[in-house]
């Protein structure tokens, strides 16, 4: 058995779900500045992915962190694009830097997750 994608779809689920959940506390929390506000969601949208993504497909926890981040980096490009009509196709430099951040923190979070779940189990020396 190697990648299971009932897993991956259910971790990109719970990553999006868990991410508009937080993200409408966090509305009504007053942050005055914006760019706190945007590093919160990417650590928690990204990061989710790489911690559930690692934890649920056991055999491939590093591509389902990559695909996942993937997938909502795209799913928010479109989202820009055809609901609130930004003009994020423009710019393929601005394209690269999202994916490349998404897949940046969710892999961090997916190397971390893998550490501690093998540290706990005694894995390492």
């Amino acid at each position: 058995m190697m990648f299971n994608t009932m897993k991956f779809l259910q971790a990109v689920g719970v990553s999006i779900l868990l991410t508009v959940v937080i993200s409408f506390i966090l509305g009504f929390i007053p942050i005055n500045n914006f760019a706190i506000f945007l590093f919160i969601q990417t650590i928690l949208a990204y990061g989710s992915i790489g911690y559930f993504g690692a934890k649920w497909n056991l055999q491939a926890p590093y591509t389902a962190a990559y695909l996942g981040a993937v997938v909502i980096a795209l799913i928010n490009l479109l989202l820009s694009h055809f609901i609130f009509n930004i003009l994020v196709f423009v710019d393929a430099g601005s394209i690269a830097r999202s994916i490349s951040l998404a897949v940046i923190v969710s892999m961090m979070f997916a190397v971390v997750t893998i550490f501690i779940k093998n540290k706990r189990e005694g894995a390492l020396s």
